[in-house]
């Protein structure tokens, strides 16, 4: 494990006066907001009703101004961003906003005019900058993967426990009405014990597969602080290899296809049949380097059974690999992302990243399927996982993505694909423990060190 000048190992990251605060250089100012919250009970910090929320954002460009459009009826307070040129759309529609390269700094001066914050940065950057707005006690919106390692979304979990604030993750369709009803009606057995699924996407839709460390050293544009953007991840020299996106494919800032995706593709699955507990995951691949993701990768997380529920084996296929066509399904081509869950008494099927258009197969018994389960599940007003957010930090009911109870476990499921990417072989995941069990290399992925910066 490199410990060397200037790095940082998770345990002492965290061990330290607070780990944020150590890298902004701030002091134990923040800290105090983890003493103060209840042991247990309602969340704090809540915001009254009648008054906006006060909404600094980490990342202004890209996803994050997706993410503040739908946000719009609240008071944009802060919007930080390490490149000012990818932010001036944000900038734009919010002129009274303060502007920030470094949210360290923008804790330190509008802390007590802040009452949530928005994080959606590249992947390495979300841990970090979750956990200062924690010990501020602050309100998170994390964008998906909620962190780029197991080990740190393990640790966010249980500073937003103590923290006692809302939480959200925003893989956003599991606020959808679709979602719900896939739920439903596996949970009424429409199709009897869900024993196999199959998700497949289309990307990666950036350059990836077979990448090594770029040699050319470029000149850094003048509006990206790029100390700042690299934050905790290893120094490297500044190529546009990199920006704006392709950042997905290096391991130091992202988490491949199953980091971008899993989070989405995967939830309701996760959800309907109750994906907890150790399981055995394992990977094929092709294109992986020593520092990038793979060009293509199939995935399998096998579960025993869970309670009444049978085992179920998960196959994940992305890189332009596609799962077997039931034949059920027919000879049309199957779309570019979906799910098909293989039930006992039949098959369902979704579309896209966020469980879109669901039908049974084959159409016949779609069109049979007049009598529908019960709806049981709470409805999200207009599937809007952003305002649900905003909703419960002025009181509220808890987010459907909430940290503690839910998205930091799907985190873990969808980065141990990663992680049998990664070694190389089959492995045992073993969520109590957070380990892979006789595995104690796997540490080194589990867990990272940091970067001072």
């Amino acid at each position: 494990m490199d410990l060397s000048p200037g790095t940082m190992s998770r345990r002492r990251f965290l061990q330290t006066t607070a780990s944020a605060a150590v890298l902004a250089g701030l002091g134990m100012r923040g800290a105090n907001a983890f003493a103060q919250a209840p042991a247990t009970g309602g969340f704090k910090n809540l915001i009254d009703p009648s008054k906006k929320l006060r909404i600094a954002a980490i990342g202004a460009g890209g996803q994050a101004s997706v993410d503040l459009n739908l946000m719009a009826s609240e008071d944009i307070v802060a919007l930080c961003d390490v490149d000012f040129a990818r932010a001036a759309k944000s900038f734009a529609r919010w002129p009274a906003a303060a502007r920030y390269q470094d949210y360290r700094v923008m804790f330190r001066e509008m802390a007590d005019q802040i009452d949530g914050v928005l994080i959606a940065t590249p992947d390495h950057t979300h841990f970090p900058a979750a956990m200062m707005a924690l010990e501020y006690g602050k309100h998170i919106y994390v964008e998906k993967p909620l962190t780029h390692t197991i080990g740190e979304a393990r640790q966010l979990r249980e500073a937003a426990r103590k923290a006692g604030v809302v939480t959200q993750m925003g893989n956003h369709g599991h606020a959808n009405e679709t979602t719900r009803l896939v739920k439903e009606w596996i949970g009424a057995g429409v199709i009897g014990p869900v024993r196999r699924v199959h998700f497949w996407t289309q990307r990666p839709v950036w350059r990836q597969g077979g990448l090594d460390l770029p040699r050319e050293t470029q000149p850094v544009p003048p509006t990206l602080d790029w100390n700042l953007w690299q934050g905790v991840a290893p120094e490297r020299p500044f190529n546009n290899i990199y920006l704006p996106s392709a950042w997905r494919a290096w391991w130091d800032y992202g988490c491949g296809v199953m980091g971008d995706m899993g989070c989405h593709v995967m939830d309701t699955a996760f959800w309907a049949l109750d994906l907890r507990g150790p399981f055995r995951v394992s990977a094929e691949c092709e294109g992986l380097t020593r520092v990038s993701a793979p060009r293509w990768s199939v995935i399998r997380h096998e579960f025993p059974q869970r309670g009444e529920l049978p085992p179920v084996s998960l196959s994940w296929f992305d890189g332009g690999v596609l799962p077997p066509t039931p034949k059920e399904y027919g000879d049309a081509p199957l779309p570019i992302r979906g799910v098909f869950y293989y039930g006992d008494k039949g098959i369902i099927m979704t579309q896209g990243d966020y469980s879109e258009a669901p039908r049974l197969l084959p159409e016949a018994k779609m069109k049979a399927f007049r009598e529908r389960p019960e709806k049981t599940i709470p409805r999200v007003p207009g599937g809007d996982a952003r305002m649900e957010w905003v909703n419960a930090c002025k009181g509220g009911p808890k987010p459907g993505s909430d940290i503690v109870d839910y998205s930091a476990a799907l985190t873990e499921l969808v980065l141990a694909g990663n992680l049998a990417i990664r070694m190389g072989r089959p492995l045992r995941y073993d969520p109590a423990t957070g380990t892979c069990i006789g595995e104690p290399d796997a540490d080194r992925l589990i867990n990272k060190t940091y970067r001072l910066f």
